[in-house]
């Protein structure tokens, strides 16, 4: 029996294995002796351990096991692989088909990875044939073991795994396929998803000129860049002499040190050739080729002092670096880099549940809790890993409260995972990581811009850093955090505030205190105060003892808590995010006068129908005067605070709110960019908002109770406006701003649509779908000429679209249907941009419409649309 030992590293002494990668098993006749043999060279090229079935003696069974040397048996037992070689004569030797027993027996037994068989020069189908006259060719055999091997026989020559000889194929062909397949087989054992990621990675290095090949892999924490990088590793590295993987690449480095880590983990004929005080020998001399992985790499200065540069190596060479850091990747000067993306909703889910239940899909009651726990992590495999582990022998409700409770206070592992990752950033970076994790995500860049003017950050380069850290990603315009990395920044918060950093809060047990109302005893006779103030550390605030007709509650403005912990000092607060689900309190209206600081405010409800929002059946006498951020979901007042001064308010936010209108007369509003207050119902003036210059987005969707829309001629800067469902709203703007893109009317009451509207030559979308009021649609498109989109379904007393002879070049999307139009009067050659069509079935389409090959028409059945 022979046998090579694997080789995982150059520098490493060869040893005898305990496992073996690849056993081989034959016939008895002269495939052994050529084929196998050069299998098995090949298997030992690529450093991979194969040990062949001996050659004992066909003769007597062994004492164990029929016609089964122990030795054969070990080798069965220790091997990771079993290629089993078929040929035409293998049926005729009993050693050869009892290997085949024992090889069959091992794959139920679960004890192998894999078996492979092996069609050579044989079908599948003379195997199966073969098995049917074994009865025949071994007369004198127990008949116990006949009926083994022709069980064996018949269950290889259906396996689907196997490789078949083809007669237009060479032996060399047909072994280079066997090993590539084994090599996968080996080294891509039960990890999700990976197979394609590898090959997308294969791809890169290979479509590179020969010469230094250096790619880069690069994701979020968690997310595989290093099981990629392994699994390229172990399927390449068969084919380079010299080789090395170096995993936490930073955190050795800064452990061992440069020069300790060059001895411990690069072979010596590299570590000769960067050491300066060795004289250059003939070796060093020669080729130096070399497949190197550095794994983790954060500080490119210590990768290319670590290989004393990136390009002396010889052509052939091939370096991967991993790295959350894109721009780390660039200065490493890789020639291409792979993103690495998450892993889908399917993959997800076999991840989590391998990992918590030891099997590919959960069982059906543990279903909706494996689908939390995969919407949550997104695709980041080290989180599906670690909640399947933490979660592992609970019953699907303690498992649900188990995970919910690991989501409000992430596990330590998840919070290190990322922690590293935000403790490198600069401070302006923190700040605005933060900000997005508490206040932005899903947001626009300008959005975020605009909100965060005014701190000295400098949002956008930041946002850019932090995209490029893997700590945000940039979807167009739009920045997005996962939001596990959003948890994992709210926990950095929490440890920021027992820290006496309490600038910005997000957790409802330190901001409920500052906000909810204490009833107290009445004080109109009090004359005098005399509390025991023995062994506290406060500071009172002077207002509170101003009017002892109505002592204030002592404010919380102890700089000590009793364990010496700082605690929150109401003046320094910055920002306020607070989720009011399961909350049940009263505000105190004087609850953020002494804010004088507060940029950032966010009330809101991860689960709106457990909770409306915060009780302010008290009222509120007045918000911060800095706040440039207002968002304030389900605010149950009528108006904002009356003595509240917005001048430096830049995006208000205020859906679902009970706002009859904003205040009484006007208010400054220079700084405003953007008011949403969709699905307001009691809303039913807004004509505060004149005030608003530079006001860029109005989103008053769903005020069913606006009746009418302030003046917007002088609004210059306004560019969407969007009163979708406004029904009360008769009216089309008289005026509209000159740099508007975007006008939703929607579901609006309107009847008519005013000619002003083709002179908005920025216009791209006009939304007039559901105005079951309007009459007429006359307006001349060609003259807009940006409109990339015109609806006007659901307009069903609309009788007809204005005929055209001129070409109408942007519009994409055209949207008739549903409507009281029988004919229309335009052609292919006019709608020259047209992508688009959708009409009722009713309408009668002209025939260049119809033959167009660029034209999509979609024929509308339904009446109208959903609001």
């Amino acid at each position: 029996m022979s046998s090579s030992p694997s080789s995982s590293s150059s520098s490493s002494k060869a040893t005898r294995p305990t496992t073996n990668d690849v056993f081989i098993g034959s016939g008895r006749d002269n495939t052994r002796y050529a084929f196998v043999s050069h299998l098995s060279a090949a298997f030992r090229r690529k450093h991979i351990s194969v040990i062949e079935e001996d050659d004992k003696d066909d003769t007597l069974p062994s004492e164990n096991s029929e016609y089964l040397s122990k030795e054969t048996q070990s080798a069965i037992k220790s091997s990771k692989v079993c290629v089993v070689v078929l040929s035409e004569e293998f049926s005729f030797f009993k050693s050869s088909l009892s290997t085949l027993v024992e090889v069959i027996y091992r794959q139920h037994d679960k004890n192998c990875v894999a078996v492979v068989p092996v069609f050579y020069r044989v079908s599948r189908s003379t195997v199966e044939q073969q098995s049917e006259k074994l009865d025949e060719a071994f007369l004198s055999e127990p008949k116990e073991h006949v009926i083994k091997w022709r069980n064996a026989l018949k269950e290889v020559s259906h396996l689907e795994e196997a490789l078949e000889s083809k007669d237009e194929q060479s032996d060399l062909e047909l072994v280079e396929k066997i090993v590539k397949y084994v090599n996968e087989k080996l080294f891509l054992p039960n990890k999700v998803g990976i197979k394609w990621r590898l090959l997308e990675v294969e791809n890169l290095i290979s479509k590179q000129p020969l010469g230094i090949r250096r790619v880069g892999i690069w994701g979020m924490a968690g997310i595989g860049k290093t099981t990629v990088a392994e699994a390229v590793y172990s399927q390449m590295k068969g084919d380079y002499e010299t080789r090395s993987f170096i995993r936490n690449f930073e955190k050795q480095f800064q452990k061992k040190g440069l020069y300790h880590l060059r001895e411990r983990r690069l072979p010596p004929r590299v570590k000769d050739k960067l050491d300066i005080n060795k004289s250059i020998s003939n070796d060093s001399q020669q080729e130096m080729i070399i497949f190197l992985v550095l794994d983790d790499v954060r500080n490119p200065v210590n990768a290319e002092s670590f290989l004393g540069g990136f390009d002396w190596f010889d052509p052939g060479t091939v370096i991967i670096i991993t790295s959350r850091d894109k721009h780390a990747l660039l200065q490493c000067r890789v020639s291409e880099i792979y993103e690495v993306k998450k892993l889908d909703d399917e993959e997800a889910l076999k991840l989590f549940s391998s990992s918590a239940f030891g099997k590919v899909l959960p069982e059906n009651a543990y279903q909706k809790v494996s689908e939390m726990v995969v919407k949550y992590a997104n695709g980041n495999a080290k989180a599906l890993s670690c909640y399947g582990a933490k979660l592992k022998g609970k019953t699907p409700e303690e498992m649900e409260a188990e995970f919910l409770k690991h989501k409000r206070s992430p596990p330590s592992d998840i919070v290190e995972l990322f922690k590293s990752s935000y403790d490198e950033l600069s401070d302006n970076e923190k700040n605005i990581f933060l900000d997005i994790a508490c206040f932005f995500s899903g947001k626009s860049v300008e959005h975020v811009d605009q909100a965060l003017q005014g701190r000295g950050l400098f949002v956008s380069i930041g946002i850019q850093y932090l995209s490029e850290k893997s700590l945000v990603t940039k979807t167009g315009d739009r920045v997005e955090m996962h939001e596990l990395i959003q948890d994992v920044a709210r926990k950095i918060l929490d440890q920021e505030v027992e820290n006496g950093k309490g600038h910005r809060l997000c957790g409802a047990h330190c901001i409920q205190p500052l906000l909810e109302f204490k009833e107290t005893k009445s004080n109109e006779n009090v004359e005098g105060i005399s509390p025991d103030v023995s062994g506290l550390n406060i500071v009172v605030n002077p207002v509170s003892l101003s009017d002892t007709h109505s002592i204030q509650p002592l404010q919380e403005y102890e700089k000590r808590n009793a364990n010496g912990k700082r605690k929150i000092v109401l003046e320094e607060i910055e920002s306020i995010s607070l989720d009011v689900t399961g909350l049940n309190f009263v505000v105190n209206p004087e609850a953020f006068q002494t804010m004088c600081n507060l940029r950032l405010l966010k009330v809101y409800s991860s689960c709106p129908e457990q909770h409306p929002g915060l009780g302010l059946q008290k009222g509120l006498v007045s918000l911060p005067p800095q706040i440039r951020l207002l968002h304030w979901k389900n605010y149950n007042l009528q108006t904002l605070p009356e003595d509240y001064i917005p001048q430096n308010l830049v995006v208000l936010t205020m859906p679902c709110s009970q706002l009859q209108r904003l205040w009484e007369g006007t208010r400054k509003l220079q700084s405003l960019k953007t008011i949403s207050l969709q699905h307001s119902k009691k809303l039913v003036e807004i004509n505060q908002l004149s005030e608003a210059q530079n006001v860029e987005i109005i989103d008053l969707r769903g005020c069913t109770s606006l009746q009418s829309f302030a003046a917007t001629g002088n609004l210059k800067h306004l560019q969407v406006l969007n009163l979708c469902g406004c029904v009360e709203v008769k009216s089309f703007p008289e005026v509209l701003p000159p740099n508007i893109k975007e006008l939703n009317l929607n579901g609006t009451g309107i009847r008519e649509v005013a000619k002003s509207v083709e002179t908005l030559s920025k216009l791209i979308k006009l939304d007039l779908g559901n105005c079951r009021e309007l009459l007429k649609f006359q307006i001349k498109i060609y003259n807009m000429e940006s409109l990339e989109m015109l609806n006007l379904s659901g307009c069903i007393k609309l009788k007809s679209f204005p005929e055209t002879a001129n070409e109408v070049g942007n519009l994409k999307y055209l949207y008739l249907s549903c409507t009281a139009i029988q004919e229309l009067h335009i052609s292919s050659s006019n709608m020259i941009g047209l992508k688009v069509l959708k009409v009722s079935r009713t309408l009668n389409l002209p025939e260049s419409l119809k033959d167009s090959k660029d034209l999509e028409v979609e024929y509308e059945e339904e009446i109208g649309y959903p609001l």
